[in-house]
């Protein structure tokens, strides 16, 4: 049975000699043939530059380790370099918030239908002890949803009423 031909395009370029025999050494030393030498090659050149794009602020990048969306080559939460593109499910920390404000984004949040998780700092037992006051909660939300979720928060909490 034959190979399924795959989803691909011609191309045709005049190229210096010196790289093209580079190319067809590399190739030989990798026993691959040229199509998939040069398939490589771009792909290797071109996954790199797009992700020194986005490390200089061209694209939000996703810390999977921290829930945080950073626009630096690292996380600079927990330092971590292996961050990626965020993808639409993945759930972003939004803020943290005191027990009574928690109460008040969880509404806003609620009834603009933006779906969220939260975490509380304390926990049950620390908290029962400790007095609610003192608990903090985490939001997070869906990168789908966050830049509204971020709009919400920053023109809810930066009202006069709040300060």
């Amino acid at each position: 049975m034959p190979r399924k031909k795959k989803d691909g395009r011609h191309i045709n370029y005049y190229i210096d000699r010196e790289i093209y025999e580079r190319l067809e050494q590399y190739a030989d030393a990798k026993g691959q043939q040229m199509t998939t030498a040069i398939e490589r090659i771009l792909k290797e050149h071109l996954d790199q530059y797009e992700a020194e794009n986005r490390r200089k602020g061209g694209s939000p990048m996703f810390c999977p380790h921290c829930n945080v969306i950073v626009n630096a080559p690292k996380c600079p939460v927990c330092g971590s370099g292996k961050i990626r593109a965020p993808q639409e499910d993945d759930y972003c920390y939004l803020t943290e918030k005191e027990t009574i404000w928690a109460g008040a984004l969880s509404d806003i949040l609620t009834q603009n239908e933006v779906p969220f998780v939260t975490k509380n700092m304390l926990g049950a037992g620390l908290s029962a002890k400790m007095g609610p006051a003192l608990e903090r909660t985490r939001f997070y939300v869906p990168y789908s949803h966050y830049q509204l979720a971020q709009d919400l928060e920053r023109e809810f909490f930066s009202s006069d009423f709040n300060r």
